[in-house]
C-alpha cells in the first residue's frame, strides 16, 4: 500500500495481484465452502428437527448423500480445473508483475507538488510547477551503482513513460572515486526506464498439468499427486460432512463443526506434507493413497453410525 501512496506502483498492479492471489486460493476456499456448507445446513436442519422428521419419513444418511452426490461432483470438477490450469496460470501471472515491479525503473505517473518515485526507487522527481519555467522548478535524484547523480532545471520539455527532457538546468555527479563534478545543458534527456531481465520460474506451482506432464521428473509428478489428492479430498469430505453432521445431539449442535474443522484442516496438510516430504514418486504415492483410503473407512463408519442413530 506504501509503494501506491507514494506512486512508485501503480494501484492497477495492487488489484491485479489481489485478484491473482484471490484465484490462486480458490482451489482451497471452494472444498472449503463445499465441506462446510453441507456440514452446517444438514447441522440446522437437526437441530431445528426438519431432519428428524424426514428420517422418519424414510430418509437415511445414504439418500442424502445420493441428493447432493451431484453438486459433490461438480464442485469436484471445479476444484480440478482450478487445480490443473486456472491457479497455476494466476501463480505464473502473479510472479510475472512481482518480477516487473521488482526490476522495473518506470514512473508511471508525473504529478507537481510532490515527490515522484521509480518503481525501484532509483529516481526521484520534483515539480514545483508544471507550467512554470523558472529556476530549480524541476528537481531529479537519480542514482546508479555507487554513482549519484542531481539535475536542477526550469521546465520538463517533453516526457513520457521511457524519456523526460530537461530544459535549462545543470546537472551534477557524485561519486567515491571522482568525487562532484557538474555539467551546464540548454536541454538533457533522461531515460527513465530499463529493459526488464528474463525471468527464469522454476515454481511448479506455475506450471499447468499438460506442462507437469512433459517435464517427466519425480518433482513434477509429486506435484501432480498433490493436485490430484486436492480433487480426491473434496469428494471424500464432501460425503463427510453428511453424516458429521448428526454425530451429536441437539446439546452439542456446534461439537460437530469443531470436529469437522479438525478432519479437514488435518487431512488438507497431511495431503501437502506427503506429497512434498518424500523425494520417491512411490513412497509418497502410497502413503497420500493410504490417508485418502483412511478418509474414506472413516466416512463410511460415519454413515453407519448416523443411520443407526435416532432423530
Amino acid at each position: 500500500m506504501e509503494s501506491v501512496n507514494d506512486g512508485s506502483l501503480p494501484s492497477i498492479f495492487l488489484l491485479q495481484l489481489l485478484s491473482l492471489k484471490i484465484i490462486q486460493y480458490s482451489s482451497l476456499i471452494i472444498p472449503i465452502g463445499l465441506f462446510f456448507g453441507i456440514l452446517i445446513s444438514l447441522n440446522r436442519l437437526y437441530t431445528t428437527n426438519e431432519m428428524v422428521i424426514m428420517k422418519l419419513g424414510g430418509y437415511s444418511s445414504r439418500l442424502i448423500s445420493i441428493v447432493l452426490t451431484k453438486m459433490i461432483f461438480i464442485t469436484s470438477l471445479i476444484v480440478m480445473l482450478f487445480n490443473f490450469f486456472i491457479t497455476p496460470f494466476a501463480i505464473d501471472s502473479r510472479i510475472k508483475i512481482q518480477h516487473q515491479v521488482m526490476h522495473e525503473q518506470a514512473i508511471y505517473s508525473l504529478s507537481d507538488g510532490r515527490f515522484n518515485h521509480s518503481s525501484d526507487n532509483s529516481k526521484i522527481i520534483y515539480i514545483s510547477n508544471f507550467n512554470s519555467s523558472e529556476k530549480g522548478n524541476v528537481f531529479i535524484k537519480s542514482k546508479h551503482k555507487d554513482v549519484t547523480r542531481i539535475d536542477i532545471s526550469s521546465k520538463i520539455v517533453a516526457s513520457d513513460r521511457d524519456v523526460i527532457t530537461l530544459k535549462d538546468g545543470n546537472s551534477y555527479s557524485l561519486s567515491p572515486d571522482s568525487g562532484i563534478s557538474s555539467t551546464r545543458y540548454d536541454e538533457q534527456s533522461i531515460l527513465l526506464s530499463n529493459s526488464i531481465p528474463k525471468q527464469n520460474n522454476m515454481d511448479l506451482e506455475a506450471r499447468s498439468i499438460t506442462q507437469l506432464i512433459k517435464m517427466d521428473n519425480n518433482l513434477s509428478y509429486l506435484e501432480i499427486l498433490r493436485r490430484v489428492s486436492m480433487i480426491i479430498a473434496t469428494i471424500i469430505l464432501g460425503y463427510l460432512a453428511i453424516p458429521l453432521s448428526h454425530v451429536n445431539q441437539r446439546e452439542d449442535k456446534y461439537r460437530n463443526i469443531f470436529i469437522g474443522v479438525f478432519f479437514y484442516f488435518i487431512y488438507i496438510v497431511l495431503i501437502n506434507i506427503l506429497s512434498k516430504t518424500f523425494n520417491d514418486i512411490v513412497f509418497s504415492f502410497m502413503f497420500v493413497l493410504s490417508l485418502h483410503l483412511f478418509f474414506a473407512l472413516l466416512t463410511y463408519k460415519y454413515f453407519n453410525y448416523s443411520d443407526s442413530l435416532k432423530g
